[in-house]
């Protein structure tokens, strides 16, 4: 082969070998490749809010909003004050908001796309010009050489024939099709070498030092080479200069820009610095991290390629550490020590480790855990402003969508962790059950607080018990994945027919992926609005009852339980009875097969009869519950239906329905409790399966408790509704399967950890878990696995079925909230009236409440409440002023028991006037107050006061307005009468 033959045309000499094992796997890889695709999804979406900063700060932008945008929302206060309901008023102002503001949504987001499409380029570009990158070097004689675009020259000549052949046959050897193009850096006196190029045209450039080496140490210029080989063999070399590439070009079209705007007064710059330092920090060391794996990676095969496995770890130990770097020379030796590990390249102890033990030495560091959380909640939080603004009613969808990744890569990072099993079977429990699940939760939890749209919008800042709550539930979703991982995982089997054989890595990731994935999607999606992660939109009381303290306090408890946003939409959603049948029915399918038949593993007939048991328990219990309530509730309580004075009031029917949900997810719990006690392997797997045998069986007990209630007449429903048609399932059984569901996964979580924390404290001794495979029982008689194949098939389907079932029942959840027609203010011919109209003169003044009637039920009775106190003060600006002072009281008699509404403090609204009708918008509270309704003393109501408004239909003399509903649509009555003050 001459000396240009092999390195233009290819190696002629057939195909090339196999390629020699990667004792890495693929796993590396994908982790890499995982790490990659985080990246490079970080740094797009961070653009994303650098440029839309850049695009704030236009000029364009600023006339845009002042000329077009502001104005738009300044009537949408006015245009809905005559929307009689408090939430279709706030849709519709929502609504009307988001229309105003789409022109400049729709101006930033194609900003955003053109600067996007130029960073690409600018990558793109950057990686296509990478073979003449220019370097910085030193000449021989110490003088330092400027950065050039030929300081490479292509390796020919007669007198290179023999090294040329030499590199031809080591690519042959290391599976290329194609040899790469040989270059030498002429300047450059080590001994080292760089794998790059384009895809189709691999180059690798040799240091001139390296060439001396082929004379002096073969052996260690055939390690060299081949560890740059290797890269070739990876394909990972177009990933690392695609990472420069997009790193360079990332800090030079959106970063510096977003930074030289921060610097700008007025534009908070402490905070955006911070966030800003904080993302290129975590970018920067998320590519080092990329750099350095693909260098270990390179060791690691290079190594199994020599024959006597000493050549690369004598070269490697002979490099310099730390790297001498001109800029970092002035740090202490210690400290240029700590800097040179989050480098481009690891250490020699760290090469030399990935050599000699690769499956250890190449696993998941609990730091790179935590930057890979970091970067992927970065990621996340920094598109979530504009993918709320832009999919404007359907913003509950468009956020849960974009945090679906999310969840997923989170769960495959977990779940793809090498360390949890190993070939020699150790592991380290507390690494990967608390340790990488807890940094990863870390790093998710600190991008909430460092995100560039956090910087921004510091009014959505969570608050710290919200952010305890969010990272305590991350941290316990992830727990249970690697609880799971680790109790699955595969380790090796004998061999042989009949042999069990454990599921398989890929099998569980995506299982792992499937299952947590969007449990964790759901659970980020609902912490973009921190309220909803302490608060709950719905703290009811009884319609009727309130005056019964304990029935008041576990009413309220299970409405906050049942309305608690981030539960009612994973419950509306067929995630929860899919993934607990597929945490167990996963790994039974893919360990237990021997001969056709299941082979189950040690503990699951126990699981089973533990199921059972709970179950038929719920069903006992719920036979119970209307005996309870009929002997521990007066009638007048146990009604079927009916309103309050309260708009936020259950009736009996939906209390008796929410304390059996209750009741059945502590039988759910107990069960979990159970099979950990009575289970001392695969736990992570059999408590699921208990656990679903209850959740079918407590469905039951719903119908049977309804049904018992009907027959023993606990409320008051017409007489012969008791037959056996009252214990049958309805339409609503799959919504009743999906809450039963909901409710024991949460109570079974901590029930199981708590069982086993009694487990292990009880001093018993245990034999250390195996795997699935492990375990499975090879002998199993036959017709046992007959008989249990259909009591495991059995509660799968119908939990399965019961989840398919749901799914138009859970449609209406995540639609997009219908809005109501605002109808604007109409002058005398039916034309809109302009916002900065004048109102009545008629109504200016102050105002004293001489007369105030409403109508409201308490304890099922319609009571109309009469009194008086306070004053309205209408003024010419606009703004009404409603002084409860500390006179306001409204009374009546219920069974010669008083009723008292009383009211204090003071608040204020805008108010407009037109067709007899009095609009508000803008209210607030100026003095703070208190609502109360007591009955007999006893306090129905006790609420801090609160500025709501509805529309009124006024008549006004000279000396006195009277206010009254609208129309008779509103559903309310009352009448109140001001009499003017002199």
């Amino acid at each position: 082969m001459t000396a240009g033959t092999g390195t233009a045309t290819g190696i002629d000499s057939g195909p090339p070998p196999p390629a020699p094992a990667d004792v890495t796997g693929p796993s590396l890889r994908a982790r890499t490749d995982l790490r990659f695709a985080v990246l490079v999804a970080a740094v797009l979406a961070s653009s994303v809010v650098a440029f839309s900063v850049v695009w704030a700060a236009l000029p364009s932008a600023e006339r845009l909003s002042q000329r077009q945008v502001s104005p738009c929302l300044a009537r949408v206060d006015p245009a809905t004050a005559w929307i009689t309901d408090p939430l279709d008023r706030a849709n519709t102002r929502t609504a009307m908001a988001n229309a105003c503001e789409r022109p400049y949504i729709r101006h930033e987001i194609g900003w955003i796309a053109a600067g996007i499409a130029v960073e690409v380029a600018v990558a793109v570009l950057l990686y296509a010009l990478h073979p003449w990158w220019p370097r910085i070097g030193r000449r021989p004689a110490g003088r330092l050489r400027l950065p050039g675009w030929s300081g490479k020259v292509r390796l020919s000549g007669d007198e290179n024939a023999d090294v040329l052949k030499e590199l031809d046959a080591l690519a042959y050897r290391a599976g290329l099709s194609r040899a790469p193009l040989w270059l030498v850096d002429p300047y450059a006196t080590t001994a080292g070498g760089r794998a790059y190029g384009l895809p189709g045209r691999p180059r690798v450039c040799l240091d001139v030092g390296l060439l001396i080496r082929y004379d002096l140490d073969p052996a260690g210029f055939r390690a060299v080479v081949r560890h740059e080989l290797a890269h070739h063999h990876h394909r990972d070399v177009g990933r690392t200069y695609l990472t420069i590439a997009l790193w360079r070009s990332f800090v030079a079209t959106a970063l510096a820009p977003c930074v030289l705007l921060s610097l700008y007064p007025g534009e908070k710059p402490a905070y955006r610095m911070v966030a800003l330092a904080v993302l290129s920090a975590t970018a920067y060391l998320a590519r080092n991290t990329i750099l350095r794996t693909r260098e270990l990676h390179a060791d690691a095969l290079a190594h199994t390629w020599d024959a006597d496995r000493s050549a690369l770890p004598r070269v490697v130990s002979g490099l310099p550490w730390p790297p001498v770097r001109t800029a970092w020379r002035w740090l202490p030796a210690a400290w240029l020590r700590r800097v040179a590990r989050i480098g481009t390249h690891p250490s020699p102890e760290r090469r030399l480790e990935a050599m000699t033990d690769p499956a250890q030495r190449l696993r998941t560091g609990v730091w790179e855990t935590a930057g890979l959380g970091l970067l992927a909640g970065l990621a996340l939080d920094n598109l979530s402003l504009l993918t709320g603004n832009a999919t404007e009613r359907f913003a509950t969808v468009g956020l849960t969508l974009l945090a679906l990744p999310y969840g997923v890569v989170l769960a495959v990072a977990l779940a793809s962790a090498p360390n949890a099993s190993n070939p020699s079977g150790r592991s380290n429990a507390a690494r990967d059950v608390l340790l990488l699940p807890a940094a990863l939760t870390a790093g998710v939890v600190g991008s909430r607080a460092f995100s560039l749209v956090a910087a921004d919008v510091t009014v959505m800042a969570p608050t710290l018990g919200q952010y305890a709550v969010f990272g305590i539930v991350n941290l316990a979703l992830l727990v249970q994945l690697a609880l799971w991982i680790r109790s699955v995982r595969r380790r090796p089997t004998p061999a042989g027919p009949g042999a069990a054989r454990g599921p398989r890595t890929g099998t569980l990731v995506v299982t792992a992926a499937v299952v947590w994935g969007p449990l964790l999607a759901l659970w980020h999606a609902r912490a973009w609005d921190p309220s909803t992660l302490t608060t709950s939109p719905l703290h009811a009381v009884p319609a009727v009852g309130r005056t019964i303290g304990w029935y008041a306090a576990l009413t309220g408890r299970l409405a906050d339980a049942a309305f608690y946003l981030p539960l009612a939409f994973a419950r509306a959603t067929p995630l929860l009875p899919t993934g607990l049948v597929l945490v167990w029915a996963v790994p039974l399918m893919s360990a237990g097969r021997r001969r056709g038949f299941l082979a189950p593993p040690q503990g699951v007939g126990r699981a089973l009869a533990v199921g059972a048991a709970a179950g038929l328990a719920a069903i006992a219990a719920g036979i119970a519950l209307p005996y309870a309530a009929r002997g521990a509730l007066p009638p007048e309580v146990r009604r079927a239906s009916g309103s309050s004075a309260v708009s936020e009031a259950l009736s009996f029917s939906v209390v008796h329905a929410q304390t059996y949900l209750a009741v059945a997810a502590l039988f759910q719990a107990a069960a979990a409790a159970g099979t950990v006690l009575v289970c001392r392997r695969q736990r992570p797997v059999l408590v699921p399966l208990a656990v679903t045998v209850t959740a079918v069986l407590g469905t039951l007990g719903f119908y049977v408790s309804r049904g018992t209630s009907r027959c023993v007449a606990v409320t008051d429903l017409a007489a012969g509704v008791c037959g056996p048609r009252a214990f049958l399932p309805d339409a609503d059984t799959a919504v009743h399967l999906h809450e039963v569901v909901a409710w024991g996964v949460v109570a079974a979580v901590p029930a199981g950890l708590l069982g086993a924390a009694v487990a292990a404290l009880s001093g018993s001794r245990r034999r250390r878990p195996g795997s699935m495979a492990e375990t499975a029982h090879v002998d199993t008689p036959r017709r046992r696995s007959v008989l249990l194949a259909p009591a495991l098939g059995l509660p799968a389907v119908l939990l399965l079925a019961g989840a398919a079932a749901g799914i138009p029942d859970d449609y209406p959840v995540w639609r997009a909230t219908p809005v109501a027609a605002s109808r604007p203010p109409l002058n005398g011919r039916g034309a809109p009236v302009s916002s900065d109209r004048k109102n009545d003169p008629c109504l200016l003044g102050t105002w004293r409440v001489s007369v105030a009637r409403q109508r409201l039920r308490v304890e099922g009775s319609p009571l109309w409440l009469t009194g008086g106190g306070g004053t309205w003060t209408f003024r010419p600006d606009g703004t009404l002023v409603v002084d409860h002072g500390e006179n306001f009281s409204e009374a009546a008699t219920l069974n010669g028991r008083p009723v008292v509404l009383h009211a204090t403090g003071s608040v204020s609204v805008h108010f407009l006037t037109a067709d007899g009708v009095i609009g508000y918008y803008g209210e607030k509270v100026r003095r703070p107050g208190e609502l109360t309704v007591r009955l007999a003393g006893t306090y129905l109501v006790r609420q801090k006061l609160t500025a709501g408004f509805t529309p009124d239909h006024y008549t006004c003399t000279e000396r006195a307005v009277r206010l009254t509903p609208p129309s008779s649509a509103t559903g309310s009555s009352y009448e109140m009468t001001l009499t003017r003050l002199p």
